[in-house]
């Protein structure tokens, strides 16, 4: 099991977010992840950070962490243009950059005049695209979405062969594709029961393929907050992403049966204005008062180890945490102390 820290967006004071980033790096987490966005939902205050300068920002302060976004898409870039920033990182981190990338989602694509159509198809193109320009010395080829490239080259290879591409696969279609292209699979929220089901369709994909299951590195991604003492409080602490969960109602439908939300409630089409945010208030009496509990790691120490072991048993092979303290400092000490130490005996 490896463990990243997942910076948040909009991400709130510079400083804070480079001394989490070295201090989760000290305490031995493997990786750090941070959104490719332009824009993001509500709620919470802060700035979205062009990613690939903040990564490399935090690949100068840092020695050992992978670095990732999480995740790109394949419409705001040429593929070209994001292979030579993908290839600039890795040799700005000494060969530790990974890419995520995913469909696409309106909040980042539609208000600016871009389109998402036949988004799939994109992704699909978009990646073997990308591990063309960094594996050949040229490369010729025609797309519909990007025209025709003739002995086109970016003037940088990356360090790392192919840098590992980690796709964001939420439904059936982006499951598959990641099982038949994916280095990592990178989901939005979901519960281990659920988890598991849609890691073992990304694994019979890959064998769909010819690939090896193994091979690929199944994230999971969620809060973390721990309290010793006051154990309630790690939920409280998580109380504002509530209703986010319900731009995922796919998950939610499949989670839990007796709810039937309407599938048009997606973060990959949700309106960035005040009456899509109204819109999914509608809804909130409707989720479960175990979600936060039931998505996330939360409670005393060994609370969160017992719900950490709950996603290793669904296949999960690497967990990136949005660290919600309350002693943010005291949650790095504690994996570095007890939680990294415990799941590495594991292996043994």
């Amino acid at each position: 099991m490896k463990f990243g820290f997942h910076i948040p967006v909009p991400t709130p004071r510079i400083e804070y977010m480079f001394n989490g980033t070295k201090k989760a790096e000290e305490c031995g987490f493997n990786s750090i992840f941070y959104a490719d966005h332009t824009a993001m939902l509500p709620p919470g205050p802060g700035i979205c950070f062009d990613a690939f300068s903040f990564l490399s920002a935090l690949a100068v302060i840092t020695n050992k962490v992978s670095l990732c976004t999480g995740v790109s898409d394949c419409h705001r870039f040429h593929p070209a243009l994001m292979a030579h920033k993908v290839a600039t990182l890795d040799h700005i981190s000494n060969g530790r950059a990974m890419f995520g990338i995913g469909a696409g989602e309106a909040m980042n694509i539609d208000m600016y005049g871009m389109n998402r159509k036949r988004s799939l198809t994109k992704l699909r193109e978009y990646i073997i695209l990308m591990r063309d320009f960094w594996i050949k010395r040229k490369v010729n080829a025609k797309s519909e979405f990007w025209g025709e490239m003739k002995k086109a080259y970016i003037q940088i290879k990356p360090i790392q062969k192919s840098p590992p591409i980690y796709i964001a696969g939420n439904g059936p279609k982006t499951r598959q594709l990641t099982g038949e292209l994916g280095d990592g699979w990178y989901p939005l929220y979901q519960p281990p029961w659920v988890y598991k089901k849609n890691r073992d369709r990304v694994a019979d994909a890959a064998k769909k393929a010819g690939r090896d299951p193994s091979e690929i590195d199944y994230v999971y991604d969620c809060f973390v907050a721990i309290d010793d003492k006051n154990p309630e409080n790690t939920i409280k602490r998580c109380e504002f992403f509530k209703i986010s969960y319900l731009l995922n109602t796919s998950i939610l439908n499949e989670a839990y049966p007796n709810i039937n939300l309407s599938s048009d409630l997606t973060i990959h089409n949700f309106d960035m204005s005040s009456e899509g945010a109204m819109e999914l208030l509608k809804y909130v009496d409707q989720l479960p008062k175990t979600i936060l509990q039931d998505f996330n790691c939360l409670g005393t120490t060994d609370d969160v180890i017992a719900s950490i072991e709950k996603y290793k048993e669904a296949g999960a092979t690497h967990l990136t945490i949005m660290n919600r303290g309350p002693d943010v400092n005291k949650v790095y000490e504690i994996f570095r102390d007890k939680i990294i130490p415990y799941f590495k005996d594991l292996e043994k």
